[in-house]
């Protein structure tokens, strides 16, 4: 909890200012003394081995800067300076379980197998990682240590001393559930945490009968994609008893706290969607001692991270329908190859992972994923609904399908199995099953890798070691609450999860490397690269190269993230195939190399704009004409528009369609497409350029510019027009008559603004437009005139107008036949925010005068008086 105090004097801000690494702001006691609580969470596993060496460091300094640890803040706990050890083969966290856990199918009588206070002390190292330690999706254990210093310093003369120190090296142990809780069974998701703090000591101030220490449980959560609106706050939640206070001396006596963090939801539902929150939580410390001792931030542990969720087929019996996991690990489930059981599928997947391109179907490229976090596979749950369950069965079909086929290895000859499966990895209840070419435009759509064709294998494998391997797998992921779409791996090999085969320690094996499967992505995009090496001597030293294609062009180069690390991207300048490749060293045997292919493909460039910003492709039709370049007819216009293309080697042309008859095209330099042009009469044009890159990609994006020409002449639009529905928005069932007035002309031929007046009105309405100025006058050959300025609508200022008329027999048009109609379009929106309020083509996005619809004049006409030959 954060606690706040009045401000101090100068003097004593100066003096908690000698304090290294505390804040300057204390208020002082009434004898003149400062007196201020220096806090530490500290997770650094060779400091929390040695705690002496942090009372060490800060009785001498004050600070603990010289072991490279930083005061907690408000925003979390100490940080660290120190390197740590990288593990081998970075990848995601993860945990396995043997697959004997869940013999022919069923659960086992403890579902959970939560971690005990030994299990988690036999694991401190990971436990005292930031993220602490995974053993399985219900049980997590994070370790760390608090030490609070409290100093004192005087105002005459100015000093400081330690006055007490306090350091507890804490253990937090949390249980997720299936079920919900007592207070709502049906509903509220629920975990529950235990809290052990040993005091190693409580030194000077912290050693008083009332010195105080509150330890609380906070998260921060949040919905993941509600079908219905959800508050937050409630996603992830302290239960009732979300603190627990005791003296220091209590705490040695009774060193344990519980706690509970809840999510509220609806019962579990189809119609209610999975309900999924996460939450994000740590232990929270605050002290209370005796005298003029504050603590000014908080104190926090580690942020863990759980997942709560209401996945109604998950299970049909109701209590396991709805729990809570720790989900920040992916889930693994062990097939042995020495287990009777499951041998025969067992094997079937160790050697098609092996040596993929010798399983069946043949495929030279393929590649299966699933052995480990890093490539993980994603679950398809059939019962979520039918859609799940066509895929999954479609997985089923495609694999018996090919077991069919004449050309199919036989099952081996082997009397002892009466009946035999047609076996099949990846298994059919994931998403990179034998069927998911078919679902080629979904998995796009949706954001997910495409799965390519004949990319699975399929054995025959004894009935009964097929059903027990799928039996095994289904009931895990249902009782390790396996989420549609979830990570999942299926590691094989000898021996089990918790005894496999020793390594023979007498002789040093070389690196063992994988460069991981193949990827494919875009250029200029970063594609991850799943690789890994180990070796029995400790982490081998690894370096990732690339090598171009034959189809790559010339002058592409590529880059990786971290070119050291296994698991890291690789982004390339420009499309192709490239091949990357994985080396491992031990310093003892000779470099190991494993290779990739990593398949780019090319991105169309974008335009970043428009060459002037236009509601022609706007999708929303109350978007007003807001802004268009204006420009003097017969003088050269230049064209600037910029585009966005991630194949930096890629080369561009740009055509541009200038919308009076001509068309060029020029070579892009530094993105952008550039042009200069001379339009010779007045009109509004709209401009389309169209930008290529040299593997024929493209983006096409338009706009418009108005072209004026003072010397065209004068224009008159004088009459009234029937008001269509929905055109004056305040009143869209407005009927009467518009009546619009307006003449315009350049006074001169050195004039860049047209003078005249004009006004427009709709009967029955309040609807009132009075013209104060004017932008711009078009007058084209063909008899057309558009023009627009500024004026008040019903008194008030602040709108804008735009006024279209057709002349239909003026000179040069060729639609003068009988009795002709002239036409016109009012448009009138607030100048500030583009509103419209008025429009004769209700909706519309078109706004060039050659391209609109305008209305037929009931009255009056329009006139246009040109002068010359323009």
């Amino acid at each position: 909890m954060r606690r706040w105090f009045l401000p101090v004097t100068i003097l004593a801000s100066m003096l908690v200012g000698l304090i290294p690494g505390s804040p300057a702001h204390a208020e002082p006691s009434p004898d003149q003394t400062t007196r201020k609580l220096v806090a530490y969470v500290i997770s650094d596993p060779d400091l929390i081995e040695h705690p002496e060496r942090v009372s060490e460091e800060f009785r001498k300094n004050l600070n603990l800067d010289n072991l490279g640890v930083k005061p907690a803040t408000a925003d979390g706990p100490s940080e660290s300076t120190r390197a740590r050890p990288r593990a081998a083969a970075a990848g995601p966290e993860s945990y396995v379980v043997d697959s004997g856990r869940f013999p022919r199918g069923s659960l086992p009588d403890d579902v959970y197998d939560y971690a005990t206070r030994e299990q988690c002390e036999e694991h401190s190292d990971e436990a005292k990682r930031e993220q602490g330690w995974i053993k399985n999706r219900y049980s997590y254990c994070q370790s760390h240590m608090v030490y609070i210093g409290a100093v004192e310093c005087g105002l005459f003369p100015p000093s400081c001393r330690l006055s007490g120190e306090y350091l507890s090296q804490n253990m937090l142990r949390g249980e997720g559930k299936q079920g919900g809780h007592i207070n709502d069974p049906s509903k509220l998701r629920w975990a529950s945490f235990t809290l052990e703090v040993e005091v190693l000591w409580a030194r000077g101030v912290f050693s008083a009968p009332t010195a105080k220490m509150k330890a609380a449980i906070e998260c921060d959560g949040g919905y993941r994609d509600p079908v219905f609106d959800v508050d937050d706050d409630y996603a992830c939640f302290p239960g009732p008893d979300d603190d627990t206070e005791k003296t220091i001396p209590g705490w040695r006596a009774n060193n344990y706290a519980f706690f509970e963090l809840m999510s509220d939801a609806r019962e579990p539902a189809a119609a209610n969607g999975e309900q999924i929150a996460t939450g994000v939580f740590h232990i929270e410390y605050d002290f209370d001692l005796p005298g003029w001792y504050f603590q000014f931030v908080d104190t926090e542990s580690e942020e863990g991270g759980m997942r709560f969720d209401s996945a109604w087929y998950l299970s049909s019996a109701r209590a396991r329908q709805l729990g809570s996991v720790f989900d920040r690990a992916v889930p693994g489930i062990f097939l042995s190859t020495t287990d009777p059981a499951v041998k025969g599928a067992a094997v079937h997947i160790e050697e098609a992972r092996a040596n993929p391109p010798a399983s069946w179907p043949p495929n030279p490229n393929k590649v299966l994923p699933g052995a480990t976090a890093s490539d993980p596979l994603h679950r398809i749950p059939r019962a979520k609904s039918a859609e799940h369950r066509f895929r999954a069965d479609r997985n089923r079909t495609v694999s018996t399908n090919t077991c069919a086929r004449t050309s199919m290895p036989p099952p081996p000859d082997d009397p002892t199995v009466p009946n035999w499966d047609c076996d099949e990895y990846p298994i059919a209840a994931t998403y990179e099953g034998s069927a998911g070419p078919e679902f080629h435009d979904e998995d796009l759509e949706r954001g997910r890798p495409v799965q390519l064709p004949d990319n699975y294998s399929v054995r025959f494998v004894a009935r009964a070691e097929n059903q027990e391997a799928g039996g095994r797998i289904g009931i895990w992921m249902e009782n390790d609450r396996l989420l549609d779409y979830d990570n999942l791996f299926i590691p094989v090999g000898d021996g089990n999860v918790s005894n496999p085969p020793p390594d023979n320690p007498d002789v040093d094996d070389s690196p063992v490397v994988s460069a991981g499967p193949d990827r494919r992505g875009n250029e200029g995009s970063p594609v991850g690269l799943n690789g890994s090496a180990r070796d029995d001597g400790g982490a081998p030293s690894t370096r990732w190269s690339y090598t171009a294609g034959s189809d790559v062009d010339a002058g592409a180069t590529c880059a990786f993230e971290d070119a050291g690390t296994p698991v890291t991207t690789i982004s390339c300048t420009d499309d192709g195939t490239f091949t990357v490749t994985l080396t491992a060293d031990d310093g003892v045997n000779g470099a190991v190399s494993d290779s990739a292919t990593v398949t780019l493909s090319n991105v169309a460039p974008s335009l970043r704009e428009t060459p002037a910003p236009s509601p022609l492709r706007a999708a929303a039709a109350a978007v007003a004409p807001t802004q268009w370049p204006v420009h003097r007819a017969r003088t050269a216009f230049e064209l600037k528009v910029p585009f966005n293309d991630p194949g930096t080697n890629d080369t561009h042309t740009c055509t541009v369609v200038w919308d009076d008859g001509r068309t060029e095209s020029v070579t892009a330099t530094n993105n952008v497409c550039q042009a200069t042009h001379t339009f010779t009469d007045a009109g509004m044009y709209t401009i389309d350029v169209t930008v290529r890159d040299d593997d024929a990609a493209a983006d096409t994006s338009g706009s418009m510019i108005v072209v004026y020409d003072p010397d065209a002449g004068t224009a008159n639009i004088d009459g009234s027009t029937a008001t269509p529905a929905g055109a004056l928005v305040s009143e869209p069932n407005a009927a009467g008559q518009t009546w619009l007035h307006n003449t315009a002309q350049y006074q001169s031929s050195s004039a860049t603004t047209p003078v005249g007046q004009g006004k427009a009105w709709t009967d029955g309405t309040s609807f009132r437009l009075e013209p104060s100025s004017m932008e711009w006058l078009v007058l084209t050959k063909d008899g057309k005139v558009a023009s627009r300025g500024t004026g008040t609508l019903n008194g008030r200022s602040g709108y804008t107008w735009v006024i279209y008329g057709w002349d239909a027999c003026s000179s040069g048009r060729t639609d003068c036949v009988g009795i002709p109609t002239d036409r016109a379009r009012l448009v009138v929106f607030e100048t500030a925010t583009g509103t419209v309020v008025y429009d004769h083509s209700p909706g519309s996005t078109e706004f060039d005068v050659d391209r609109i619809a305008p209305r037929d004049l009931t009255s009056g006409a329009v006139q246009l008086h040109r002068t010359g030959t323009r």
